[in-house]
């Protein structure tokens, strides 16, 4: 070819279509062999990137909790949290970090350690607290975090002891039963938290309900759930108060309410024992009555009930000289052992007349048979 030829050629036009035909062509050509070398190189590919352990990859933790740090030392510096570090502030946190390759599939949200530490506090009011995280060269460093900063308020921290602790009864028992004053264990409490709770606090209430009992007996003791109040009776929220029995420091949720439970009889009044001495003269005791007849005891579970017949007065009436019907109210002798007795005195009427003689009665007798005389200007009959 001669180089006019040549020169021809090297400027004819660029042909689109006949380099597509030709790639084309390329392509298609022995394509399993093409498919498998690229397949091939793929996995040569991830082998390498696999072994380099050092290289650094993205990776997103969503839902990612972050703790609360030395709540005790703010405490001890005399303040607390009053809000803004509820469960929902601190749960939803997207946390994205740059890991090394050889451990991106076990490395945990928790090895960057998301946390607001309450001991950069200073005051109180409004406060910014920074989320911190923890970087490290095995494990990789933070990039992102959703939430950076949490809004708290804070209070002062105070503290209050001899908060007398109160058993609200209420319920009846039933039949057959008494039941002693419930006492509550401990009788005083000391209280600390947010100084506007603490201040408002008057007393432990601890409700209790005796209609709710399983009655035996003898003496219960029922761990029940308090509640806090202010000298209004109004509750006052207790999820930030800490309780705790006097000179413990031993945080409570309970306060423990005892009692003592006794059978009741009925035992009746002895009627001989009311009274003394004699009617005046010429008079006469026609009954001796009490209201009321019958009284209610409990006995403790010692005594032998049995052996018991009867309620006596300690002091009787001195019914001496007395010439009409007389009512007194007489004091009754508690029986030996008695844990309750339903009244502790009685009225007793002592029903009191003359003395009629045989003579008088027999008089009385003929003057009710005796007909009726009759009356002036009436004639007899048949006269």
């Amino acid at each position: 070819m001669s180089m006019p030829e040549k020169a021809d050629q090297n400027q004819r036009p660029f042909d689109a279509k006949a380099f597509f035909r030709r790639l084309l062509a390329s392509i298609t050509h022995n394509w399993g062999w093409k498919l498998g070398c690229l397949i091939a190189a793929i996995f040569l590919w991830s082998g390498i990137i696999m072994q380099d352990g050092t290289l650094m990859r993205a990776k997103t933790f969503n839902d990612v909790t972050i703790s609360v740090l030395n709540e005790d030392v703010l405490m001890r510096n005399g303040y607390i949290v009053v809000s803004g570090l509820d469960a929902e502030t601190l749960s939803g946190l997207r946390m994205r970090v740059d890991v090394p390759q050889r451990v991106y599939g076990t490395v945990q949200a928790s090895t960057f350690n998301a946390r607001v530490d309450l001991s950069r506090i200073r005051g109180t009011g409004r406060q910014t607290l920074q989320v911190l995280t923890t970087n490290s060269t095995t494990y990789g460093t933070v990039l992102d975090l959703s939430i950076s900063t949490i809004e708290v308020e804070v209070e002062e921290y105070v503290t209050r002891s001899r908060i007398p602790v109160r058993v609200n009864t209420t319920g009846s028992l039933p039949e057959g039963l008494y039941a002693a004053a419930a006492t509550a264990d401990p009788i005083y409490v000391a209280i600390a938290g947010p100084r506007s709770l603490v201040d408002a606090v008057a007393r432990c209430v601890v409700p209790y309900d005796l209609s709710e009992l399983p009655y035996t007996v003898g003496t219960q003791r029922t761990a029940l759930p308090f509640q806090l109040e202010d000298r209004l009776e109004n509750q006052i929220p207790k999820d930030r108060i800490t309780v705790t029995p006097l000179n413990t420091g031993v945080r409570i949720n309970t306060i423990t309410v005892e009692q003592t439970f006794y059978e009741v009889v009925t035992l009746p009044v002895d009627m001989n024992s009311l009274v003394t001495g004699e009617p005046a003269e010429g008079c006469e005791i026609v009954s001796i009555s009490a209201d009321p007849s019958q009284v209610r005891v409990a006995f403790s579970d010692t005594t032998d009930i049995t052996a018991v017949e009867s309620i006596h007065a300690s002091t009787p009436a001195d019914i001496s000289g007395i010439s009409a019907t007389k009512s007194v109210t007489v004091p009754l002798l508690r029986p030996t052992d008695a844990k309750y007795v339903g009244v502790s005195a009685v009225t007793v009427t002592v029903e009191v007349r003359p003395v009629v003689s045989d003579f008088q009665e027999d008089e009385e007798d003929e003057a009710d048979a005796e007909p009726a005389a009759p009356e002036a200007g009436t004639e007899e009959s048949g006269v």
